[in-house]
């Protein structure tokens, strides 16, 4: 491999966010069919969707480096790398530190380890920043955060991604007494009565209008005062295998 790779190929929609915030994205020449941001990364060659990796496609652009991730075509990635062609590993994050370890694991593999840590430092300074105004509220607003819907609704819980964002900004998640993404009933989280709802589920023209709309969800709080909000995934996941992200 080239001491500074000209040529990538990023399995995981994150790792190209990452490589982009390096401007190294000038650099990507194979992204998965799920590449939407930066807006740039969805004219980019599609070479996997994310569980299946097209190493014909991959051969035939001559990448100096791929970029994987923990939960991959580990054949594919074995003839990949059989071919000559160098395969960097990286973590799925679960949390901001594995970010930061993520961003500065590829800045060292595109040979800009300066800019990842200035990239870290940035981000760092950012989440203070939001921290210190999110201590002067007088109480979190009880939020649900659903990340797929109806008929099996999944939720997210403690020990993930999307619930330090909560935390970092001064939101309660109504089920942080669960662990991971999930499955709950319609009851239970009509008994939570949250004030606000989040979603990331794009699965309609009109998301905001499906979760109003629900049976038996019209004396929740955040549907009788309209704090049904959709979120970018983009913001709230580093991690696209959905999996992060």
């Amino acid at each position: 491999m080239r001491e500074n790779p000209e040529k990538v190929v990023s399995l995981q929609p994150s790792n190209t966010e990452i490589l982009f915030a390096l401007e190294q994205g000038d650099k990507v020449v194979g992204v998965t069919d799920f590449d939407n941001y930066p807006e740039e990364a969805k004219n980019i060659e599609h070479v996997s969707d994310s569980v299946n990796i097209n190493a014909e496609k991959i051969i035939a652009l001559k990448p100096d480096a791929i970029i994987a991730y923990t939960i991959g075509d580990e054949a594919t990635l074995k003839l990949l790398e059989d071919a000559g062609i160098p395969v960097f590993i990286i973590k799925s994050a679960a949390n901001s530190d594995d970010v930061y370890g993520d961003i500065r694991q590829i800045a060292k593999v595109m040979g800009v380890a300066k800019k990842g840590d200035e990239l870290v430092k940035d981000i760092k300074s950012l989440i203070t920043s939001v921290e210190e105004k999110v201590e002067t509220l007088d109480e979190k607003e009880q939020t649900y955060f659903e990340v797929s819907p109806a008929p099996e609704i999944y939720i997210t819980g403690a020990e993930t991604f999307q619930q330090e964002i909560l935390d970092t900004a001064g939101i309660k998640n109504i089920f942080d007494d669960q662990k991971g993404w999930v499955k709950v009933s319609d009851e239970e989280i009509v008994k939570r009565n949250p004030k606000s709802i989040i979603t990331t589920a794009k699965y309609a023209d009109d998301a905001v209008g499906v979760i109003k709309s629900r049976k038996g969800w019209e004396d929740i709080d955040a549907v009788k005062n309209n704090h049904v909000h959709l979120l970018d995934e983009n913001v709230t996941s580093w991690t696209k295998d959905r999996g992060s992200c």
